[in-house]
C-alpha cells in the first residue's frame, strides 16, 4: 500500500461517501486545553463511521462477479454496517457475524439494511473464525476489517481530507481497534507531513 493507492481510493470512493466536516473543540469538561483541538466528524458518514471508506474501496476494486455469492464480515458493529451498506448498494447479500456482546441496536440496523445477522462467540476473534468458515463454504467474499490493503487504503482517505481541512495541524490522535485507520492515515501523514506526530489511542476497558 502506497500514498498513490490512497489517492486512487479517494477518487474511487468520492461519489459514494461524504466529505465529513471538521469542528473546533471549544471546551472539554475537566480538561485544560492548551492547544487548538479539532474533531473529524466521521460519525456523520453515510454508514455512521469511517468504515464505509474502506468497505466501498474494497468492493469497487473487486473483479466483476466476485460478490455474486455475497459479502461476509465479522464485526463489533461499524464494519458490519459498512459491509451491509455497500452490499445493499451492489445488490449482493450480506452476512454479518457479531460477537454476543454487540449492540442490539446495531444488529437491528443491520437487519434493516437486509443483512443476515448471526451471533457467534464472546469476542470478535470467535466471530471472525465463524465468518471465515461461512465465506469459504459459500464462495462468498470475506471483508476483513483491517488486514486488507484496499480496506486500509480507503480508511487512509480520512487523512487526505484532514490535511486539506486543517493544514496547520501537527499532532494527530487516532483511535486504534484493529489498526486499519491508523495504518492508512499514517501512510498519508508521513508522506505529506513527515514531521507530524501521530498518537494512537485505545479504550481503557478494551485495549488491543
Amino acid at each position: 500500500m502506497s500514498h498513490e493507492d490512497i489517492m486512487a481510493a479517494a477518487r474511487r470512493i468520492a461519489p459514494f461517501i461524504r466529505r465529513t466536516p471538521v469542528v473546533k473543540l471549544d471546551h472539554a469538561t475537566g480538561a485544560n486545553l492548551q492547544n487548538d483541538v479539532y474533531l473529524k466528524l466521521e460519525c456523520l458518514q453515510v454508514s455512521g463511521s469511517f468504515k464505509i471508506r474502506g468497505a466501498t474501496n474494497r468492493v469497487k476494486t473487486l473483479e466483476p462477479g466476485r460478490i455474486e455469492n455475497g459479502l461476509v464480515a465479522a464485526s463489533g458493529g461499524n464494519h458490519g454496517l459498512a459491509t451491509a451498506y455497500v452490499a445493499a448498494r451492489a445488490g449482493a447479500p450480506a452476512t454479518i457475524y457479531l460477537p454476543n456482546n454487540a449492540s442490539p441496536l446495531k444488529a437491528e440496523k443491520l437487519r434493516k439494511w437486509g443483512a443476515d445477522v448471526r451471533f457467534e462467540g464472546k469476542v470478535w476473534d470467535e466471530a471472525h473464525e465463524a465468518a471465515l468458515a461461512e465465506a469459504k463454504a459459500r464462495g462468498a467474499f470475506y471483508m476483513h476489517p483491517f488486514a486488507d490493503a484496499q480496506i486500509v487504503s480507503g480508511q487512509g482517505t480520512v487523512a487526505l481530507e484532514m490535511v486539506d481541512q486543517i493544514p496547520d495541524a501537527d499532532i494527530y490522535i487516532v483511535a486504534i481497534g484493529g489498526g486499519g485507520l491508523i495504518s492508512g492515515m499514517s501512510q498519508v501523514l508521513k508522506h505529506v507531513k513527515p514531521d507530524a506526530r501521530i498518537v494512537g489511542v485505545e479504550p481503557t476497558g478494551s485495549p488491543t
